[in-house]
């Protein structure tokens, strides 16, 4: 017994070391994900705060397991849980470093590729949720199905999360969607790209984006203006589109500069951080749609920008302004826990 009691706190020191690491190493590959150094770490942002809460749960449990002898622990489980919770995440870190062959499947304006490394993410959120959840229930007298009611509690904890996100949208949306201009400061504008509809077509999410971009244009001191987004198979990229629209709207294009490289928002704000001069950065304005400016506001804070967001005039009816905003609750969590 004596010598059966020692291997288990052996088992939970290490499980203790590992869930540390396996914390510093979260916050590595959030950073690596937005190509930035661990050393611009901020845990006031709000998804390394939900990270690090999760985490000092998981090792306050396991260290009043190992002050009390009378729990009932399924080392097994927690040491399955803890290994199959690493695979995934540097599956998922891996995953955006080579080139996977799912890029030909499209779907939801995502590729193959994205999917997967979300998906193994996301796998990995669960696990670590039913690691903690299965130290939880390790203090009621029940211990019969702990996994099973720990993966439930777990589905139901990330789906908690979706609402939180949802209704930190909704609560922001307003604040955001228009901040104060001055007419003599110039600026610079950044449009971001949404979806290219068929024969090239700017959809109306763009259009709506572009509109706004001209209004700017036309009311204030704008120094240049870039417009950002690359394609789907078969299409120009948006920012060609774009440009292509403000053209027939009779704007000059000698101030407009095309990005057509990056596929998402994460890797829009970087372009702005990284390719845009700190003299550009002062002053400036990112469009895009009210739903999407949230989201756009805590990618900027996480790698230290200080934006202005304005929000296009885009008028969209109920169901559509809800599935916009279900699709943004989304990802914002994503990057809350993940940087992706």
């Amino acid at each position: 017994m004596k010598s059966s009691g020692n291997e288990n706190k052996t088992v939970l020191y290490l499980l203790f070391i590992a869930a540390s690491l396996q914390l510093l190493l979260l916050y590595f590959f959030k950073y690596q994900n937005q190509n930035l150094s661990i050393f611009n770490i901020n845990l006031e942002n709000t998804g390394n705060l939900y990270n690090l809460i999760i985490y000092l749960m998981i090792l306050l449990l396991i260290l009043i397991a190992l002050i009390n002898k009378k729990l009932k622990l399924d080392l097994r489980l927690l040491s399955s849980l803890l290994v199959s919770s690493y695979i995934f995440l540097v599956f998922a870190f891996v995953s955006t470093k080579i080139k996977l062959p799912f890029n030909s499947i499209y779907i939801f304006g995502q590729f193959g590729n994205k999917l997967f490394t979300g998906l193994c993410y996301t796998l990995y959120q669960l696990t670590i949720f039913t690691l903690m959840f299965s130290l939880l229930f390790a203090f009621k007298k029940n211990q019969s199905k702990i996994f099973l009611k720990s993966f439930l509690y777990s589905s139901s904890l990330m789906i908690v999360f979706l609402f939180y996100s949802f209704f930190f949208i909704v609560s922001r949306e307003e604040r955001v969607k228009l901040q104060p201009l001055n007419k003599k400061t110039p600026y610079t504008v950044v449009v971001l790209g949404a979806a290219v509809w068929s024969d090239n077509k700017p959809s109306p999410i763009l259009a709506a984006r572009v509109d706004k971009a001209i209004d700017l244009i036309e009311n204030y001191k704008i120094e240049h203006l870039y417009l950002t987004g690359s394609n789907a198979p078969g299409e120009l990229s948006e920012a060609e589109v774009a440009l292509n629209y403000l053209k027939s709207k009779n704007i000059p294009t000698d101030r407009i500069i095309i990005e057509n490289t990056t596929t998402s928002t994460t890797e829009q704000i970087q372009f702005i951080k990284n390719k845009l001069g700190e003299e550009s950065r002062k002053n400036l304005i990112i469009v895009s749609d009210a739903f999407h400016l949230v989201r756009i506001k805590e990618i900027s804070k996480f790698h230290r920008l200080n934006i202005i967001t304005i929000a296009s005039e885009l008028k969209l009816n109920f169901l559509s302004d809800f599935y916009n905003k279900i699709r943004e609750s989304l990802a914002l969590t994503v990057f809350w826990f993940f940087a992706i």
